[in-house]
């Protein structure tokens, strides 16, 4: 918490102790308060998930667990992601954008498997408009039970709301499903999350969706992968905020590149 913030906690407590505190100060020092008490629970959350515990047999694990760690991490990444501002946002669109048109042009890629940006996600509207311009095509995500299936659009009008609120095609056709061949195609799979570090590693939202379908890409050179990431929730400006950095687990799937923006 900053030191202003604890200063003028400070303050409202003294000054209560001299008058009754107006409305406005009553409110403000509540708000205070809690962001206070919340900062102290993240920093505790964050030396706890340093601890290790030596078992009897000499064996070594952590105090929590990797799925407790990840749990905070993101509701931690979500408190830092809701308070970028409108016109961030924006400017974070533009600047998707000309990140994946140059590495579209550089891959000489010919099919983008993109998502529909919801809520206080990088916003990748202007990255399809632009992408349909490049002769690529470009497919986006139809959840269904446990798996994401990807069908050519070429306009945002095809979406429609779908699960979780997320926009999805709203023809699911076969001829229009992703179809991958090796021997023609250059493919660059564009990857929501919460959080990356620059060694790839990701933290989504938890469903393993995107990790189940990567897994079938990881060894193929010609499939890349890219995150998408606001700097604010890059992993090492999150761990100054909640005490360490995205926590990984064997089945993770690593991204090619990261576009923080």
């Amino acid at each position: 918490m900053q030191e202003d913030r604890i200063k003028r906690i400070n303050e409202l407590y003294h000054l209560s102790k001299e008058r009754l505190l107006t409305e406005e100060e009553l409110k403000e020092q509540g708000i205070l308060r809690a962001e206070y008490l919340s900062a102290i629970r993240s920093s505790v959350k964050g030396q706890l998930g340093q601890v290790r515990i030596v078992e009897q047999d000499g064996t070594v694990n952590p105090l929590l667990s990797v799925r407790e760690k990840k749990t905070d991490y993101r509701k931690a990444c979500l408190s830092v992601r809701k308070e970028i501002n409108e016109e961030r946002r924006a400017d974070a669109g533009d600047f998707l954008k000309g990140e994946v048109l140059k590495i579209v042009k550089i891959l000489k890629v010919n099919k983008v498997l993109m998502y529909a940006s919801k809520d206080t996600e990088v916003p990748t509207d202007e990255t399809f408009e632009a992408l349909r311009n490049t002769g690529a095509s470009v497919y986006f995500p139809v959840t269904s039970n446990d798996e994401i299936v990807f069908y050519e659009i070429k306009d945002l009008g095809e979406l429609a709301p779908g699960t979780f609120g997320v926009r999805e095609p709203l023809d699911a056709a076969d001829d229009k499903k992703f179809e991958y061949n090796p021997k023609e195609d250059s493919v660059l799979i564009l990857v929501p999350g919460l959080s990356f570090d620059d060694a790839g590693n990701r933290i989504g939202y938890g469903k393993g969706y995107y990790d189940r379908f990567l897994s079938e890409y990881v060894s193929d050179s010609a499939v890349k992968t890219a995150g998408i990431c606001y700097l604010e929730c890059k992993s090492k400006n999150v761990a100054k905020k909640i005490g360490y950095e995205i926590p990984v687990e064997k089945s993770d799937i690593r991204m090619d590149f990261v576009i923080y923006v």
